[in-house]
């Protein structure tokens, strides 16, 4: 038997359809969730089904003025395993974080908060807890972290600065870790999943002749915009390169849009990271700026520009 459902709420007077994103059943079989999106991007309707009598009950409404949106906002849901309960990542508080709610629209919860993002989602094999990917400490890094399903017992695998990407092996005893900083791409690391610090290094990519350039950690600052507000931005100044300043100066303009890349990991832009040095070393002071509508920072910086560019 098919059974159309509309992803719409009654009274949606928009004349183009939303756009279903996601959709999930429950361990059981008995539950779907859908993840929709208006035509227009200003709102997100997350859906619980009835699969027998296909039936819909509304579990969370977000709307935006310029557009919703935020890290992992698609990818970012799920059942709680052997329940129905659904677990989402949303920017209902100006910053994307987990909130878990049951198929009945009832016992709304937020499992994470504050002026951080949670950047990725997942329920390992074993499915005991999340393993959450968050900017938590600093925009400018990346950790992973251990966190119950109920919100409880959030612990960071990682530590220093950089990003930290994590995947467990399928018998849960072992995590490979992507880690990069600043001034070296990414490398590959082993470790216990007891003694995640306990880490080895796997692999070596840069060549040696790359190695021994002196590539820079950038310096992040932060300059006052014409409004008033801070904006963050990485500096790449000549006399870190040896070289005299003449006064001339170079702006970087990632693209993108919704991107992030003042941080302290490997640059997007990796080829600009090093024109940036043979500016530097050229006299020139090179400022890379997150500008507002990057990403990082939350929702209030990822709209800012809405109508305003």
């Amino acid at each position: 038997t098919v059974t159309w459902l509309d992803v719409a709420p009654e009274g949606y007077a928009a004349k183009e359809k939303p756009s279903v994103f996601a959709v999930g059943w429950n361990d059981a079989g008995d539950r779907a969730f859908v993840f929709a999106v208006s035509y227009d991007n200003k709102d997100r309707w997350l859906w619980s089904v009835s699969a027998p009598e296909g039936t819909r009950t509304l579990l969370d409404h977000l709307h935006d003025d310029a557009w919703v949106g935020g890290p992992c906002f698609a990818s970012c849901v799920g059942f709680l395993p052997g329940t129905s309960t659904v677990w989402y990542v949303s920017e209902e508080t100006g910053f994307a974080h987990l909130y878990a709610v049951g198929a009945d629209a009832t016992g709304k919860k937020a499992l994470t908060s504050g002026a951080w993002e949670v950047l990725d989602v997942t329920v390992p094999e074993d499915r005991t807890r999340f393993l959450l990917t968050t900017s938590e400490g600093s925009p400018f890094d990346q950790h992973v972290a251990w966190m119950d399903f109920d919100g409880s017992n959030r612990r960071s695998l990682t530590q220093g600065s950089g990003r930290w990407e994590a995947t467990l092996s399928p018998d849960g005893r072992r995590v490979a870790f992507l880690h990069d900083v600043a001034d070296r791409p990414p490398e590959l690391f082993l470790a216990d999943v007891r003694r995640p610090g306990d880490m080895a290094r796997v692999t070596t990519t840069p060549t040696a002749e790359w190695a021994s350039f002196p590539w820079i950690k950038p310096e992040i600052v932060r300059f006052r915009a014409q409004d008033g507000t801070l904006v963050p931005a990485r500096i790449y100044r000549p006399r870190d390169m040896g070289a005299s300043a003449h006064g001339g100066a170079v702006v970087f303009v990632h693209g993108a849009g919704y991107l992030h890349n003042v941080h302290n990991y490997w640059s997007s832009y990796s080829r600009e990271y090093m024109f940036n040095h043979l500016l530097a070393a050229a006299g020139y002071t090179v400022l890379d700026v997150d500008y507002r509508g990057s990403a990082g920072y939350g929702r209030a910086w990822r709209t800012a520009i809405y109508r305003w560019m």
